[in-house]
This record gives structure tokens, C-alpha cells and sequence, in this order.
């Protein structure tokens, strides 16, 4: 006994509709990670001193969410909070509007 397919084509379409409409969304909040607004970014140098943290750094700046402050630090130098030592130079992006 041969059994037969048969694809509704409009829901085939339509569910391929979504699909790519939910992948281009993805791609789209990818990119929002980049910096497209109308900020420029100025580097500080920080020389970290002894019983310093990313996060005990960032009161002395600026920055209305710490936990952005410690990821822009990391990837900024590409480091991990708990490489940083003594004597370190770090970059500090501070963003300013154009």
C-alpha cells in the first residue's frame, strides 16, 4: 500500500514566510549590538591598581548600567574580569554624541 504526500502549498508557503521573517528579526538584533547611533566613542586609559574590579572601576565613570560598563571593558581589551592585575592599562570606551 503506497501512501501519497500531499503539501498544502499556501501553508508551506506561509510557514516558509515566518521562517524567514523570524531569521531576518534575529539578524537585525545581531546588528543592534553594533554601534550605529549617533555616538563616538573616546577611549580613556585606566591604570589599575591594586584590590581594583572591573566593577569598583566604573564608579569612577559615567555609565548608567554597570553590568554594560564591565562588558564594554572586557570587550574593549579582550579580558575577563578576573584578569585584570595591577599596573594594567586599560581602554575605557566612553561614548559621546555627536
Amino acid at each position: 500500500m503506497k501512501r501519497k504526500i500531499i503539501i498544502n502549498k499556501p501553508k508551506l508557503l506561509l510557514f516558509l514566510f515566518f521562517i524567514f521573517i523570524f531569521n531576518s528579526g534575529l539578524i537585525v538584533k545581531n546588528d543592534s549590538d553594533l554601534n550605529f547611533n549617533n555616538e563616538k566613542i573616546v577611549y580613556d586609559v585606566y591604570t589599575v591598581k591594586s584590590g581594583d574590579t572591573i566593577w569598583s572601576i566604573s564608579n569612577n565613570y559615567d555609565y548608567k548600567n554597570k553590568m554594560k560598563f564591565v562588558m564594554d571593558i572586557e570587550k574593549a581589551n579582550s579580558i575577563s574580569s578576573y584578569d585584570i592585575k595591577p599596573g594594567y592599562k586599560l581602554a575605557i570606551p566612553i561614548y559621546k554624541s555627536k
